[in-house]
């Protein structure tokens, strides 16, 4: 507690510096209850550390130090109820794209018909863009997994505090897709969407492209403090099926590839119901070339025109692009044109 109560004083009456954390998880016992008896006694004006105040700054530094495993929330009594959605198309003929985002109660359903859908399409390649920052149910995670994985096969478990017993999570279908998957993930990448990435990685069906994720494999619990305030924590810890944990650990992506975070909640707020194409295909203006000398025309001649009247082109004002989808697109059309080639090795007489 006293440790808590050095690191939320530092908080809350001055600038945490970059060392001191450091330096605080260094301290011995003796050390930690020195500074906090010389802070009540020499500090400028002790009188404002009160026990109140003090037990205030053992709640900021014990929620810093848990960093996203408990939070504080406010209850305006304003909840807006969270609407299933997945984004589902195909982003070439034979490449699918998926993107559940919420998690909530009947997305696995959306996400099951769509995939059914795209494998009667006969898709060949699947992207899993798993970056939504939605807050879901680890239920829902595996309805979805169950989509991928053998039936009979244990995806993960639950393990809540101070109970023996984990939940476990058994895939009941056959799965619709068997081959592999490449995953978009990155530092706002859900508790339910990481447990998911996970899962299909260590089953070895997962190529992981974007960045490390932040290791939030835990289910929250809401507990309501007063009329105004919500406590949110960690109560269950997702375990994969060797037991093994991912709690602020992550998964390291096997591509690395950084995009902007505010760029893509524009992508994913725009494509809602319409489609990502515009956010992955470059667009192109027409040039004069050898197609336009042979026709006897020049697609130039318009856009030198309204140049001359000061009008802007297609492309003047930039265009905004998903590059981590973008690469994994570029990743998927490498291996399939790999697999495609065949190279005939003549033996020499």
């Amino acid at each position: 507690m006293k440790h808590l109560l050095i690191f939320g004083l530092l908080s809350a009456f001055g600038s945490l510096q970059a060392g001191d954390e450091t330096l605080i998880n260094t301290l011995p016992q003796n050390s930690i209850q020195s500074a906090f008896q010389i802070l009540r006694r020499d500090y400028i004006r002790r009188d404002d550390l009160t026990f109140e105040e003090l037990n205030r700054a053992a709640l900021q530094g014990l929620l810093a130090r848990l960093d996203f495993g408990a939070s504080l929330e406010a209850l305006d009594g304003k909840m807006v109820p969270v609407k299933p959605y997945v984004q589902s198309e195909f982003l070439a003929p034979d490449i699918a794209y998926l993107r559940p985002e919420t998690y909530a109660e009947g997305e696995a359903m959306i996400f099951e018909k769509a995939l059914r859908s795209m494998v009667e399409k006969s898709a060949k390649q699947l992207v899993l863009d798993l970056r939504a920052s939605g807050t879901g149910t680890f239920e829902e995670a595996a309805l979805m997994l169950q989509c991928f994985l053998p039936e009979g096969e244990l995806m993960f478990k639950l393990k809540q505090m101070g109970q023996d017993n984990a939940e476990m999570f058994i895939s009941k279908k056959a799965p619709l897709w068997k081959g592999p998957v490449v995953i978009l993930i990155d530092r706002e990448t859900s508790n339910a969407a990481e447990a998911m990435a996970a899962c299909l990685k260590q089953h070895g069906q997962a190529f992981l492209v974007g960045e490390k994720t932040r290791g939030a494999t835990v289910r929250y619990a809401t507990l309501k403090l007063d009329e105004k305030t919500l406590l949110r924590y960690a109560s269950a810890e997702m375990l994969l099926p060797d037991s093994s944990s991912l709690f602020k650990k992550g998964l390291t992506p096997d591509f690395a590839m950084q995009g902007s975070l505010d760029d893509k909640k524009k992508f994913f707020e725009q494509s809602h119901s319409v489609t990502m194409k515009p956010f992955v295909q470059d667009r192109v203006r027409h040039r004069f070339n050898e197609s336009a000398l042979v026709a006897g025309s020049n697609p130039e001649l318009n856009d030198y025109v309204k140049r001359s009247k000061g009008e802007l082109l297609p492309g003047d004002d930039g265009q905004m692009r998903d590059v981590v989808l973008q690469r994994a697109l570029d990743i998927l059309k490498a291996s399939a044109h790999s697999a495609e080639a065949k190279i005939k090795w003549e033996s020499k007489p």
